[in-house]
Formats: C-alpha cells, sequence, structure tokens
C-alpha cells in the first residue's frame, strides 16, 4: 500500500529527521554500490590473471587480451576516482555509479564472467555484426575484381590497337614496349586466377587463397588485381571531369535572365546603330556623288 503524506502537516523536527533519512540512506545505497564495483572489479582481475598466465612465457599477448587489460584499466581509474571521493568526504554520483555498473556488467557478460547459456540461444548483437562485417567484406572483394577485370579489358583494348599500329609501320615507344610485356603478363596469369574465382569458395575462403597465393608468388597475381592499379585509378576517377549541375532559386534565375535581356538589348541596338550608321553614310556619298558633276 501506498499512503500520501502532507509534509506541511508534520512536525518541522521530523520533517528534519526524515531530510536526514533520505540523505543518509542515499549515501549508504552509493557505498554499498561503490563496494560492489570494488568486489566485481576484483572478479574480473582474477579471471583476467588466469586467462593470461605467464606472459613471459608466452611471448605473446593475443590483440583481445590486450584490448581486455586496457578496458580493465579504465574502469579501474573510474573506481580509484570513487574511491579519492569517499575520502575526502564527498557524496558519490548515483548517475555515474549507475553508468560504471552497466559498464561493469557488459564486460562481465563478454568475457563469459556470471553468463551462462540455458539451452540453444543466439546472441543476435553478434550475428549482426558477424553478418555485417561479411557483407562489407564481400562487397570490397567483389568492388575489386570488377575494377580489375574492368583495367584489363582496357589495356587489352589498348595494346591490340598497339599491335595494330605496329604492324602498320609504326615504332612503338618504350613505354608502349612495357604495356604490352605487361599485358602479356596479365593475360597468362589472369587464367588461373579465374579458375581459381570459380571454385566454390566463400568470399572470406578467396580471400584466405588469394593472401596465401600473394605471400608465396608476390608475381602470380596480374597487375590490373593490385592495390597500386587500382589507386590509381580511384585517383584517375575522383580527378576526371563530371558535369556540375547548377541548383539556383528563382531569385537568381530572375537576375540572370535579367542580365541576359539587358546584354542582348545592347547588342541590338549596337547592331541597329551600325547598321542606320552605314546607311546614312550609303546616303550622304550618293549625294556627294550627284552634286559632282553639277558644279
Amino acid at each position: 500500500a501506498v499512503a500520501n503524506v502532507n509534509f506541511a502537516t508534520i512536525d518541522a523536527s521530523l520533517r528534519t529527521r526524515i531530510r536526514e533519512s533520505s540523505s543518509d540512506l542515499e549515501t549508504k545505497q552509493a557505498q554499498v554500490t561503490f563496494q560492489t564495483l570494488n568486489y566485481e572489479l576484483e572478479r574480473i582481475y582474477t579471471y583476467l590473471e588466469g586467462e593470461l598466465g605467464n606472459t613471459a612465457a608466452k611471448g605473446y599477448i593475443p590483440l583481445q587480451d590486450r584490448l581486455n587489460v586496457a578496458e580493465f584499466g579504465l574502469l579501474e581509474s573510474q573506481i580509484d576516482n570513487f574511491h579519492r571521493q569517499m575520502d575526502l568526504g564527498e557524496i558519490l554520483d548515483g548517475d555515474v555509479l549507475a553508468v560504471v555498473a552497466d559498464q561493469l556488467v557488459d564486460f562481465k557478460r563478454r568475457l563469459g564472467i556470471d553468463y551462462y547459456v540455458n539451452g540453444l540461444e543466439f546472441d543476435t548483437e553478434a550475428i549482426r555484426v558477424w553478418l555485417g562485417d561479411i557483407w562489407v567484406k564481400t562487397k570490397t572483394g567483389f568492388t575489386f575484381y570488377v575494377k580489375g577485370t574492368r583495367l584489363f579489358v582496357d589495356d587489352v583494348v589498348f595494346c591490340s590497337s598497339l599491335i595494330l599500329k605496329a604492324l602498320q609501320g609504326y615504332t612503338l615507344k618504350p613505354r608502349e614496349v612495357r604495356t604490352l610485356r605487361r599485358t602479356f603478363k596479365d593475360t597468362i596469369t589472369f587464367i588461373p586466377v579465374v579458375i581459381i574465382l570459380l571454385i566454390p569458395l566463400t568470399p572470406i575462403g578467396h580471400v584466405f587463397v588469394f593472401g596465401a597465393i600473394q605471400r608465396v608468388f608476390p608475381d602470380f597475381f596480374p597487375s590490373c588485381f593490385t592495390e597500386r592499379r587500382q589507386n590509381l585509378l580511384e585517383l584517375y576517377e575522383s580527378t576526371e571531369y563530371s558535369a556540375v549541375a547548377i541548383n539556383e532559386t528563382w531569385t537568381k534565375k530572375l537576375v540572370r535572365v535579367s542580365q541576359a535581356t539587358r546584354l542582348l538589348i545592347i547588342k541590338l541596338i549596337g547592331e541597329l546603330y551600325t547598321s542606320l550608321g552605314g546607311k546614312l553614310v550609303d546616303k550622304l556619298d550618293e549625294n556627294n556623288d550627284s552634286q559632282g558633276p553639277s558644279s
């Protein structure tokens, strides 16, 4: 049951005691929350210490473990700030304590502390992140291979025109000879690359296969499927001229039309003045010619 109490009807000394009790209760709740945070932080430390083991003997610490240690250090620094506030007699902010507590709970969940699976359950957030990562990698790989194929076709067309010119007696320049050699090598290596792509593997599997081949045989891939030429293509596309759309308001259009109309009127007046002046000169010349013989 909930009772509504009018504090105005309560004695002043009793109201003071109620306010002091409420303040003391909030202080005790903050202290309990602080001690709980200390306890959970100790549990996380014990878990990380057991997972890492003797790092000097391993000689290598995985990236995820290093990130966990860094996050633990951030949480520990926040709790140390709470400890200093309590030593100074300051009241801890309950909202800040709640935020740190939520961070600790999330950190424990990701570490697997107090996280039990009842039956078959799926982490929808992790699945969504995983699918998004696969989609980004697939889209990036598809774009890379499309650009490479486009570069290869352009090279073949350009080299075909060079061969036709050479057959007609044109002397190829050293740069054009190097282009022919590069395209010939790309044509030979393009066939095994296509065969590997046709093997039924996932996009990530193709990335692993090509990564292994790239480490063992750096020159195996055609030049059109290298980051150097792809970056040059992106640089060329970014600097290539493209049409610019002009977005104008009706006032700007009105001003531009008025300016064009004024220029057109001035031009017409000038042409009219020129034509009238020419006719007047011709008329004067005719009068002079007619008066000349009579005098």
